[in-house]
């Protein structure tokens, strides 16, 4: 019967009590210990009281579904904590705030923005144009990114606006021909 394989970082051992305990191996490097310093933690568990007790376990597959099981959760953990950062991130301000302020000069009004554990929220509120047509409300939340959102929200803003908010020569030009 072939043995099931750590994840790296994991070992499981017997120790005197013939007791099999999940292990959690860390290399930590630093100024002190160039090559690493390796620590070594025993993984715990709950009891029948819901205490937090060292993990241990009569047979080593036992030990070893521990182990897999906290690899997998360290990995949707650390899946989720890079999502949340990517969600977080503010790299690109300017362009933020660019965004932001095209669609408030676009709809008379700031988006309203939220930042969930995977994604961006960013919702415009139903609005009235300065020549009363009026345009219904914006909500999007497929986004990873606030910049991205952002620029989704700042394009469908433009792409919905009014003929009144012609800005550019361009599309002032454009205003004319189609009112001539």
């Amino acid at each position: 019967m072939p043995r099931s394989t750590l994840p790296h970082g994991y070992a499981v051992v017997q120790l005197d009590d013939t007791q099999w305990y999940p292990l959690e191996v860390l290399r930590l490097y630093s100024g002190d210990y160039p090559d690493g310093d390796i620590r070594v933690t025993i993984l715990h568990m709950s009891n029948e009281n819901r205490e937090w007790i060292p993990a241990h376990y009569p047979h080593r597959d036992d030990a070893l579904q521990h182990v897999q099981a906290h690899a997998l959760q360290e990995q949707r953990f650390d899946h989720l904590h890079w999502q949340q950062f990517t969600t977080k991130s503010d790299v690109y301000l300017e362009r933020c705030r660019h965004f932001l302020d095209l669609i408030e000069e676009i709809t008379g009004r700031i988006p309203n923005v939220h930042r969930w554990m995977s994604e961006v929220d960013v919702s415009i509120e139903k609005y009235t144009c300065s020549c009363g047509v009026s345009h219904s409300s914006y909500w999007d939340s497929s986004q990873m990114t606030i910049e991205d959102a952002l620029q989704r929200a700042a394009e469908y803003a433009y792409s919905h606006r009014c003929s009144c908010t012609a800005t550019t020569a361009q599309e002032y030009e454009q205003l004319i021909a189609v009112n001539s």
